[in-house]
């Protein structure tokens, strides 16, 4: 607004009209603005390029690891052609369970990637569905029993994030509990339940839960972040999370996906 009027003083003292100061003005303006433009598209320019070369990279990279699985498929396939004897096809079996596993953390390396580079698509589906595939995949680990109790619930969400979510919480069930021990995962009225019988934890180790790289058990495999991805994607998704412990009595999880929820 001060340039504006300093140009009309100028002006005025030229001897210029009003018209010509609206003329002036509005050139003054259009420069403004596409000085502004320009230095926009100068800082900005450089992060779009180095976005575009992370996802070129990103996609070289996910098609080099998709090559051997798609490999290893393609050879187990002509195997099953073959009359094999039945420790050959256990054999086998557990090939093709790592596959999927190995499959499975493919997919889940390409979402991670992706969801730094460009905003996550959100799905309808029903989350019985996902809940039953998932325990599915748990199950032929031969390891824990599932004491399954589902109602049909269709939420909006990211799906492959919630896949992970869950498969977080299932497999610290797991982890933490005897093998002939059952789990349980109940679903009704949007509200999601899953409760070992575990060794559970003290209160000061529940308060230190959700804390990046923390394990209140040093002696089981991990990395102790899988309860700090569970508590972040809850949290922007809005879906609540509580969780109750008590030393050699077992954890439950409880997930509250009322927010997301399809009425």
């Amino acid at each position: 607004m001060l340039l504006l009027l300093l140009l009309y003083w100028f002006l005025a003292g030229q001897g210029f009209t009003a018209v010509h100061f609206i003329g002036g003005a509005t050139l003054f303006l259009f420069a403004s603005a596409l000085s502004t433009y320009i230095v926009l598209l100068d800082i900005l320019e450089p992060k779009a390029q180095q976005d575009e070369r992370l996802s070129h990279l990103t996609r070289e990279i996910l098609h080099e690891i998709n090559l051997p699985i798609a490999t290893i498929e393609a050879n187990l396939t002509m195997l099953a052609k073959n009359n094999m004897t039945p420790k050959e096809q256990k054999r086998t079996d557990r090939i093709k369970a790592a596959l999927e596993r190995l499959r499975r953390l493919y997919t889940e390396l390409a979402y991670s990637i992706k969801k730094e580079i460009l905003p996550v698509e959100k799905e309808h589906f029903d989350l019985k569905t996902v809940l039953e595939e998932r325990v599915a995949i748990q199950r032929e680990l031969g390891r824990n029993p599932f004491l399954l109790t589902l109602e049909s619930c269709m939420i909006e969400a990211d799906r492959i994030g919630l896949e992970q979510v869950i498969d977080n919480i299932i497999e610290n069930a797991m982890k933490y509990s005897q093998i002939e021990a059952s789990i349980e995962v109940t679903l009704r009225a949007s509200r999601l339940m899953i409760r070992d019988q575990g060794r559970g934890m003290d209160a000061n180790q529940i308060l230190h839960i959700y804390e990046r790289y923390y394990q209140g058990d040093r002696s089981q495999k991990g990395e102790g972040i899988g309860l700090t991805l569970v508590k972040r994607y809850c949290d922007e998704a809005g879906i609540g999370i509580k969780i109750h412990s008590e030393l050699e009595k077992g954890t439950t999880v409880r997930l509250d996906f009322d927010a997301v929820t399809l009425r």
